[in-house]
């Protein structure tokens, strides 16, 4: 399953659907999502999504009964409370708080809200401030599809970055900054959960680590700095980007069935992710006046290593395929 944006003559104003692309050959639109003051920011399982409304009120709605279940995240302004995700049991609220101590300082808080009440999982003190986005971004959060564990990637200040991985309440590895900061570029980033085991990808300075439950985390690609890692539902293939010295990037498909080294699939090509075990979606690039541009959006065939057009000009989110970003 996929939520996308279809391409319309309009950049931008295409439908946004649900869509069933466990045929690749015949993708069915199960519901569409109208327009207005809301988004939807998790893709929990197929009937299941997560939306934001003005920016405060959440909804967990069944699909395709179309039944809200509201909640507010606590309204304290000084709390300036982030939503990260909703466990895939439907019964916890992984989020963060933001309290400002002095001109200079603010505490981050990790909580884990569930029926019994709020849990604050981890927290920690960093220099006050923060941005409004970066490329080098990816999910805040999220759960693996069994729930048993959650992580939360803090990206306020990159030299402050921290990945924690939780199971149950209880945090069980912290990748923290040093006391002065990550040096430029040795902060972790873009993690992405297996979807068919309890193991988690992520970026660590030039290198690629893997941390499964019960282990310590060791190396799994070495000089690899990744971007928009993404592995399909039946676990059997990773992608990711890497950006060239141009500027542009090109994507990497590694065969984890049987532990296949990476292979250039798409020169020029940036955004990977898959749709579901066959299909990888991603957006050809050209050099733009300011910059890489995206050009064209593709699908790119892992039966065949065969590319062609696609009517997607987006991808909101996925399941049960994972993606760092979606």
């Amino acid at each position: 399953m996929a939520i996308v944006q279809l391409e319309a003559e309009v950049e931008g104003a295409g439908d946004i659907v649900l869509r069933n692309y466990a045929d690749p050959a015949s993708p069915r639109t199960a519901c569409s999502f109208a327009a207005g003051n809301h988004r939807v920011v998790q893709l929990i399982d197929a009937r299941h999504v997560v939306i934001e409304h003005d920016f405060r009120y959440f909804a967990v709605v069944d699909l395709p009964d179309v039944r809200f279940h509201w909640f507010e995240l606590p309204p304290d302004q000084e709390a300036s409370p982030t939503f990260l995700a909703v466990s895939p049991g439907l019964d916890q609220v992984l989020w963060m708080s933001t309290h400002v101590d002095t001109e200079t300082s603010a505490t981050d808080e990790v909580h884990i809200t569930t029926s019994a009440g709020d849990h604050v999982v981890a927290s920690w003190q960093r220099p006050l401030g923060g941005r409004c986005g970066d490329p080098d971004d990816s999910n805040p959060g999220a759960y693996t599809h069994s729930g048993a564990h959650a992580f939360v990637l803090s990206q306020a200040i990159r030299p402050q970055n921290r990945l924690l991985v939780i199971e149950g309440e209880t945090a069980v590895l912290s990748v923290l900054p040093p006391s002065e900061g990550w040096q430029a570029g040795s902060h972790p980033a873009m993690a992405v959960w297996s979807p068919t085991s309890e193991t988690l990808y992520y970026r660590q300075g030039s290198d690629v680590w893997q941390r499964t439950a019960g282990s310590d985390p060791e190396p799994f690609l070495e000089g690899v700095i990744w971007s928009h890692p993404t592995i399909t539902p039946d676990g059997n293939y990773l992608a990711y980007a890497v950006a060239r010295e141009d500027g542009l990037h090109d994507v990497y498909l590694v065969d984890l069935a049987h532990d296949g080294s990476p292979q250039r699939i798409g020169e020029s090509r940036n955004q990977p992710v898959f749709l579901n075990s066959t299909q990888l979606w991603y957006r050809t690039e050209g050099q733009g006046m300011c910059g890489p541009s995206g050009d064209e959006p593709r699908i790119y065939d892992v039966t065949d290593s065969m590319e062609f057009p696609s009517t997607i000009s987006r991808v909101v989110a996925v399941w049960p395929a994972t993606s760092s970003n979606h």
